[in-house]
Order: structure tokens, then C-alpha cells, then sequence
């Protein structure tokens, strides 16, 4: 199957043009830095910074932007696993990286559905935004590892 994705045409575009790549690989930083930046920023507000703004206020206007970084991410990184499928599959650090990523969507998902903006004093609250901040920069930094370890 790993054969059949890398010899998608759109995965042998990706690998033949000269300027795709590099925008593909470039969007997929700046979608991690805006969805970390985002993370952060209303992760500190749950744990006590910027008193003078409403926590929910600072949530609302900036979860639109986490979320659209978020799609951005992912489709970009879809992109960049097609180019080299074969690679990437069998890196540990990897999917290290995949997982993170799902610990820190699971921690968000958890963090909206429950609501726990309205409720910032909660231990439970202080916690999830300190893992959040862990989950992502964790994940961050797996990712640029993907390079350099677990591979042949």
C-alpha cells in the first residue's frame, strides 16, 4: 500500500516540481507556528496571563485560527508523508510525532467539548492547558527529529 501512495501522481508532482514542495513544506511550519502560538496564548490565559482580557473572550477569537492552522497542518503533512511514504512509515520517530499530535487533538477536543474555558480556576483546567502546551511542543520538536533519528 506504502508503493501504491508513493506512486500517486500527485506524490510524483510533488517530488518533480521544482517550487511545490518547498511552498508544501513551508505552509506546514507556518501552520505549526500559528497553531502553537494560538495553543499558547489561550493556554496562558486559562493559567492566570492577561487577566485584563475575558478567558472566554480570548478563547473565542483565537480557536477559529487554531482550528484552521490545524487543517492546515494536517493536509500538509499528508502531503509531505506522500513524497516519501516508505520513509516515513517506519520511522519510530514518526509516529512518535503522530501520536503526540493525537494526544494534544485529543486534549483540545477534550478542552472544547468540556467546556473548560468557563471554568479556568479548575485543577483539571490548569492541567489540561499545561499539557497542551507539553502535547504540542512536544510534538513540534518530533517532528524536526523525524530527520535526523529513527531512520536507516
Amino acid at each position: 500500500m506504502l508503493e501504491a501512495i508513493e506512486q500517486m501522481p500527485l506524490a510524483h508532482f510533488l517530488r518533480r516540481d521544482l517550487y511545490t514542495y518547498p511552498v508544501v513544506n513551508a505552509l506546514h511550519i507556518l501552520a505549526l507556528g500559528v497553531l502553537f502560538t494560538t495553543a499558547v496564548l489561550m493556554d496562558l490565559r486559562i493559567l492566570g496571563l492577561g487577566r485584563r482580557l475575558e478567558t472566554g473572550a480570548v478563547v473565542d477569537a483565537l480557536r477559529p485560527f487554531a482550528i484552521s492552522a490545524l487543517g492546515i497542518a494536517a493536509l500538509t503533512g499528508v502531503l509531505l508523508f506522500i513524497v516519501q511514504p516508505l520513509h516515513y512509515a517506519p520511522n519510530p520517530v514518526f509516529w512518535t510525532k503522530i501520536l503526540l499530535v493525537g494526544l494534544a487533538f485529543a486534549n483540545a477536543g477534550y478542552f472544547v467539548l468540556a467546556r473548560r474555558h468557563l471554568d479556568p480556576e479548575s485543577a483539571v483546567t490548569r492541567i489540561s492547558a499545561v499539557l497542551s502546551m507539553l502535547l504540542w511542543a512536544l510534538a513540534i520538536f518530533a517532528g524536526r527529529a523525524i530527520g535526523y533519528f529513527g531512520s536507516e
